[in-house]
């Protein structure tokens, strides 16, 4: 059974260098990347139960208009729990997704337990396609 300092280790392979390679700066779990006072936001979440672990996105829009706490963040401090508009990703046209990978027993009612690399390739495909246009189409952003 996978644990979660082994899943983590896959992301920070997979996924990290394609977040760096499209600009994003942080450190695991909390990356940004700032273009022209717009503010992309990627955090990795895991659930306190174990087994799963879900990928959060938000931004901050020009002027930090649409933060709640501490509307002066710099970008690399942003959290994209400060943010009034965020979605999972996997789930941007509404709902609720975590990758599951280990035993469904700790982890009730989330799906199927996938291996570490095929989940981090998954999220990935995400990051660099679904993310990108739900930020694309978020008041401020900019151009790709």
């Amino acid at each position: 059974m996978t644990d979660r300092k082994a899943m983590v280790a896959v992301l920070k392979q997979v996924c990290v260098p394609e977040l760096r390679a499209a600009g994003f700066h942080g450190a695991f779990p909390h990356f940004f990347r700032e273009t022209g006072g717009f503010v992309a936001l990627v955090n990795f979440q895991f659930a306190s139960a174990g087994g799963s672990f879900c990928v959060n996105l938000g931004y901050s829009a020009r002027g930090w208009t649409n933060l709640f706490l501490k509307p002066k963040t710099e970008p690399a401090k942003l959290r994209v729990s400060q943010t009034r508009d965020w979605v999972r990703l996997g789930a941007v046209t509404g709902g609720d997704h975590w990758f599951v990978y280990a035993s469904p027993s700790d982890t009730p009612y989330r799906g199927a337990i996938q291996p570490p690399e095929d989940l981090a390739a998954r999220c990935s495909e995400l990051l660099m396609t679904e993310a990108e246009a739900w930020w694309a189409g978020k008041p401020g952003a900019p151009r790709r």
